[in-house]
């Protein structure tokens, strides 16, 4: 399976949060991380780190992202994600809507 690591910029708020747990529901997340964008405090950046058993379905998947931001952007993970660079990855539970 590829490993694909994919950025969304959404607003920070419980809806936006709750779209991406449904759209990420139903795929194996290995790891993700929402943080404040820089000098934007109502946008939250985030990076997710998926497999996918078939390349044809990141199409499906960036469609169903793009229902959420325009800001999608898609990358190959390195097999291991713990080795790439920058910030650690939280786990999936931090993906929980905050009331």
């Amino acid at each position: 399976m590829a490993k694909w690591r994919i950025r969304i910029h959404l607003s920070d708020d419980a809806h936006s949060r709750t779209r991406l747990s449904e759209v990420l529901a139903s795929q194996r997340v290995s790891a993700i991380q929402l943080t404040p964008r820089s000098g934007m405090d109502s946008i939250l950046s985030g990076d997710v780190v998926l497999e996918l058993p078939r390349d044809d379905e990141l199409g499906e998947m960036l469609t169903a992202l793009h229902t959420i931001s325009p800001q999608v952007f898609v990358s190959r993970a390195l097999e291991n994600h713990d080795d790439a660079p920058g910030a650690p990855v939280a786990p999936v539970a931090a993906l929980a809507p905050v009331d």
